[in-house]
């Protein structure tokens, strides 16, 4: 009797919550539990807790529960015999972590630590939280996953002690959209043939709680928007009554393990705001599918009620092997082979698992990968726990976390002096890179340690050369050790407090040893995206108490020199060519962006400086910029000597390294520099085979000239060799021939909106979109093309440069739309004006206006009009024509039309601008 009772307590004990202990611990419930006197078993009770099995509780009621149970569970425990439970609570380690039920979930913390992140959020998510969709392959613990968060929004409060959970699966509907919306929505009497009374269907069910859709994959498109009314407004109609909505409240999970895009409604995927994805078995850690190995073999060990030996062979095959059905899969093959060795050892006391014990399908699989066993023999019985089985495969990992611990204790107990612990810290540290360096099995992972030694290996050279300093031997293995037992620990408490401890030790240890603590921040810095570790302010303070007690040696060292250039390239290619001339890597380089501020390189040269030993000086060759306007972003307590030097050349860079090299003093340096720093210069023209050359310009800016350049590109034949140059109007029309562009082509004419009067033949748009019946431009290029090229340029022309075409290249707007408005716009101008305008014009307002919209639209509009003040004196009454007219493009696109842009409509109307085709006045 007195086992049992132990035993059941032991069972129960692993589930105590000391803030609401259950009745179950009371003697009186245990006496109904056994079907026993109530003081017999407290007579028991009162034995166990006497030798040390029990642990009793003075309350009212008293309480029991088993000892070694909660040990293993939760920690150790003082004392016998305690007043309340207020004094368990209060001896609960410093580093104890507060759980809650996701806890249970094999990789809480590590790989569906996001997931546990957004199931929270949708669950306190206000009005019945957001509805969510869990995705992951058969087998990963969907359906668990639901089941567990029904518990924990009981235990949260977040539904009451009654609230229901109902399940569907949607498979047993697939074809079937009707009984599936009877099952769903419920139906009223008469709604189909049977109807025989009303019914509830699966969501009034589950009111008030939660409802879970599985394989809703299943469910075809016409299944999917039957959802949608309860997802948008969160009611539902029966079946039948389309009258009479039910608000639901229910919190509403969706699981599959289709593809989303292809199995889905985009509109019934977008309703559903958190998409949860369950990782396979195969993409968890090796320590989480350890975790679920363990886990399933004590499901089993309490099943069959004997201890459980399993060897560290079976473990390594069961941890390494591929499990298509993932999770469910693992769980079935613990349990056929548990059930195995338990029919073969029935007779003995405890049931000993070997490889011999695996499904024959298991092994085959391993043939190709045989290894050797990663893990010890362990032994399970009812009092073991998974935490404490994986710690007993991982004692490096848990010695780090225990130095952690002892580390963060002690500074707490010296009331956070470090002087008082220092030597303390320093003994903990050695005595832990001594357990790495000479206790530890490394064999194991050697690939890995290889690999993280090789990088932390690049990582003190790198320093060494940035630092000037010199790293010994052992440091390079010490911290590739350390990384190495680390890297499969997260180890970040939650608990305030203790983050708050942590913050000030790491605060202390940067002010007690800053040279360290810097090169260990560097080393982390370099190393981590290499290694794949996520770093803990626990790491720079273990591993500066580690490298503090290191003589930092420097060499002899000269200035740093960096080189800071605008452009892609510009700054590494001067820097490279320089360092392969000097021999040596003297200079580091800066490549920014075209528009980058004075402040932004000052920035980039301090944050150089904080990364490298600038202590000797600073030289900085920049191309252009202000030397003060840099200078005065530098922080005044920068103590060293800085050198700037404006127009970077190679040739300036190989004098500065050479006279770094040679050891000059810095006044040296510069006057050597800047008498090497002379340059000859002279322009050569083409003055033969000069290339041919077509000018696009437009009077209004680039954009057009850029537009129709490109439709005329588009029009040439490959095989001719003519370039067609975009150029702005206002720089022809005032430097004529003289512009550079003449002496580097030979300009056979200009196309645009208005003649620039450069001296070259000219054509307009406007006559171009008419179709040129006087061939201006065939003429232009009859002695560019052969008669083929140019009757196919031709036909391209005809095709490129109708209206249509030209106005959708000219702007992203809707073409049809914009012609209709300026349609509009010049149908109302000659209401007002009472006139008709000539084609010419019409073309070119078309093209015009066009850009005009799309301008204002992108806010950039021509704001300057020379003359404008004289114009309006002259022409007010017509300019207020065009701007009343325009009032209906203003209003079908909310802009406002300054006036300088009014002004340059006149100029087309009224021939201010050439308009070559203009024939009669307007």
């Amino acid at each position: 009797m007195k086992k049992k009772l132990l035993e059941y307590l032991a069972n129960q004990t692993a589930f105590i919550d000391l803030t609401a202990i259950d009745k179950i611990f009371t003697a009186t419930e245990l006496a109904k539990k056994f079907d026993v006197k109530r003081n017999t078993i407290s007579h028991y009770l009162n034995q166990l807790n006497e030798q040390g099995e029990v642990i009793k509780i003075n309350s009212r009621p008293v309480y029991f529960f088993h000892k070694e149970a909660f040990e293993n569970q939760f920690y150790p425990l003082r004392q016998q015999i305690y007043t309340n439970a207020e004094e368990i609570v209060a001896e609960r380690p410093f580093f104890e972590q507060q759980k809650d039920l996701f806890s249970l979930l094999i990789g809480y913390d590590k790989s569906l630590s996001r997931c546990i992140e957004q199931i929270k959020m949708a669950l306190y998510y206000p009005d019945n939280g957001l509805p969510t969709l869990i995705t992951g392959e058969s087998g990963t613990g969907k359906s668990f996953l639901v089941n567990l968060i029904y518990r924990y929004c009981f235990e949260n409060d977040l539904i009451s002690g009654n609230a229901p959970f109902v399940t569907v699966n949607c498979a047993q509907y697939a074809n079937n959209p009707e009984l599936l919306t009877s099952n769903l929505f419920g139906h009223v009497k008469g709604a189909f043939t049977g109807a025989d009374y009303d019914k509830q269907g699966a969501f009034e069910a589950a009111n008030k709680g939660i409802l879970f859709l599985d394989e809703v994959h299943r469910l075809n498109a016409e299944g999917q928007e039957k959802l949608f009314t309860f997802l948008d407004q969160g009611i539902i109609y029966r079946m039948g009554d389309t009258n009479h909505p039910i608000p639901i409240q229910t919190r509403i999970f969706f699981a599959t393990t289709e593809n989303l895009e292809s199995n889905f409604l985009t509109t019934f995927i977008r309703r559903i705001p958190i998409q949860i994805e369950i990782p396979a078995i195969d993409k968890r850690s090796h320590n989480e599918r350890l975790e679920l190995v363990y886990s399933f073999l004590l499901q089993e060990q309490k099943k069959i009620k004997r201890r459980l030996t399993v060897t560290g062979q079976v473990l390594t095959l069961l941890t390494s092997a591929s499990f298509k059905g993932n999770i469910g899969e693992l769980k079935n093959i613990v349990k056929i082979t548990v059930a195995k060795a338990f029919t073969e050892q029935q007779r003995e006391s405890s049931v000993h698992l070997t490889i011999y014990h695996l499904p024959e399908k298991l092994l085959m699989a391993s043939d190709s990968n045989k290894q050797n066993s990663l893990y010890e023999e362990v032994t399970l019985n009812e009092l073991s726990s998974v935490t404490q089985l994986v710690n007993k495969n991982q004692p490096p990992q848990q010695r780090v976390i225990q130095t952690f611990e002892h580390l963060l204790t002690t500074f707490q107990q010296y009331e956070c002096k470090l002087e008082d612990c220092d030597e303390i810290f320093t003994k903990e540290v050695e005595t832990l890179f001594d357990f790495l360096l000479f206790e530890t099995d490394r064999q194991h992972k050697q690939e890995t340690l290889l690999y993280l030694t090789q990088y932390i290996r690049e990582s003190l050279k790198q320093m060494e050369t940035s630092y000037q300093i010199k790293f010994n031997g052992n440091s390079i293995y010490a911290i590739s050790y350390y990384l190495f037992q680390r890297s499969s620990n997260n180890w970040f408490p939650e608990d305030d407090m203790i983050g708050q401890l942590i913050q000030t030790l790491d605060q202390k240890i940067a002010h007690a040893y800053p040279v360290s603590y810097h090169y260990v921040e560097r080393i982390l810095e370099l190393s981590q995206p290499k290694i794949d570790l996520v770093i803990s302010p626990m790491d720079k303070v273990l591993l500066t108490i580690y490298l503090k007690r290191v003589d930092w040696t420097k060499k002899l060292a000269i200035p740093r020199a960096i080189i800071v250039a605008h452009g892609y390239a510009t700054a590494s290619s001067i820097a490279n060519v320089a360092n392969r001339f000097l021999g040596k890597d003297i200079f580091e380089s800066f490549d920014m962006p075209l528009d980058v501020s004075p402040q932004r390189i000052a920035e980039e040269i301090l944050d150089y400086s904080e990364t490298n030993d600038v202590s000797n000086g600073l030289v900085i060759l920049v191309d252009m910029g202000s030397l003060k306007e840099i200078y005065q972003y530098f922080p005044k307590q920068l103590q060293t000597s800085i050198v700037i030097m404006n127009n970077v050349t190679t040739m300036l860079a190989i004098s500065v390294g050479e006279s770094l090299q040679k050891k000059c003093p810095l006044e040296e340096m510069i006057s050597t520099a800047v008498s090497s720093a002379s340059f000859d210069w002279e322009i050569i023209y083409p003055e033969e085979n000069k290339m041919n050359a077509l000018i696009t310009t437009c009077f209004t800016g680039i954009g057009t000239a850029n537009q129709i350049s490109h439709l005329l590109e588009k029009s040439l034949p490959s095989s001719v060799n003519l370039s067609v140059i975009p150029y702005e109007y206002t720089i022809l029309q005032s430097k004529k021939q003289q512009e550079t562009i003449f002496s580097m082509y030979d300009v056979v004419g200009i196309i645009g909106t208005a003649n620039p009067d450069v001296g070259k033949p000219y054509l307009s748009l406007e006559e171009l979109i008419s179709g040129d019946e006087n061939q201006v431009l065939s003429n232009w290029l009859v002695n560019i093309m052969t008669e083929e090229e140019n009757k196919r340029f031709m036909e391209n022309m005809i095709r490129n440069f109708s209206l249509e075409k030209v106005i959708d290249s000219v702007t992203i707007l809707d073409t049809e739309k914009v012609m209709s408005e300026v349609e509009l716009f010049m149908r109302d101008l000659e209401r007002v004006m009472n006139s008709s305008i000539p084609n010419p014009q019409k073309l070119a307002l078309y093209v015009h206006v066009s850009c005009l919209i799309e301008r204002l639209i992108r806010n950039v509009p021509i704001d300057n009009y020379d003359g404008y003040e004289q114009l309006y004196q002259c022409q007010r009454k017509t300019l207020l024509q065009i701007k009343q007219a325009l009032s209906v493009i203003e209003r079908d696109y909310s802009v406002k039309i300054p006036d300088s842009e009014i002004a340059y409509i006149y100029d087309i109307l009224f021939g201010t601008v050439d308009i070559s085709t203009i024939e009669e006045d307007f």
